[in-house]
């Protein structure tokens, strides 16, 4: 198992039990099987919770840390860690409103036709968009 492999499990069996973590995409170029050694891991975490941005400490249990970030892309606030190990991640953050469908959103629409793979959908949310995309997609040709 590599090193993502291990932290993708890890962070996946962590955000089960969170009660306020909604949903979990891999998203880029892990998501798209296109990675290189050096490419970091892009997270969407749907939350209504602001205490995973306000207060980091969670991140450690994924390993040492290096180096912390936080980084505003509007609707996506983001923690990028760069673990010890040479591990780096994005953790962004949006509300549940992120995934809506009606209408779907320009940003979250390019996220998701660029490569997502759902690694918790507690309520479906990301199924729907996925779904709703690619319905659309199919009725554009």
């Amino acid at each position: 198992m590599t090193v993502v492999q291990q932290f993708l499990r890890d962070f996946r069996e962590w955000a089960s039990i969170e009660h306020e973590i909604e949903a979990v995409a891999l998203v880029g170029s892990h998501a798209r099987d296109t990675a290189r050694v050096d490419s970091d891991v892009d997270l969407v975490i749907l939350t209504s919770s602001s205490s995973y941005l306000n207060d980091p400490s969670w991140v450690l249990r994924f390993g040492s840390i290096s180096d912390v970030r936080n980084e505003d892309y509007g609707a996506v606030q983001s923690i990028r860690v760069h673990y010890a190990d040479g591990l780096e991640v994005e953790f962004g953050f949006a509300a549940s409103s992120w995934a809506d469908t009606e209408p779907i959103d320009a940003g979250t629409a390019e996220v998701v036709a660029g490569g997502m793979v759902i690694l918790l959908d507690k309520h479906g949310a990301l199924a729907a968009i996925q779904s709703g995309l690619s319905q659309a997609s199919h009725q554009s040709h």
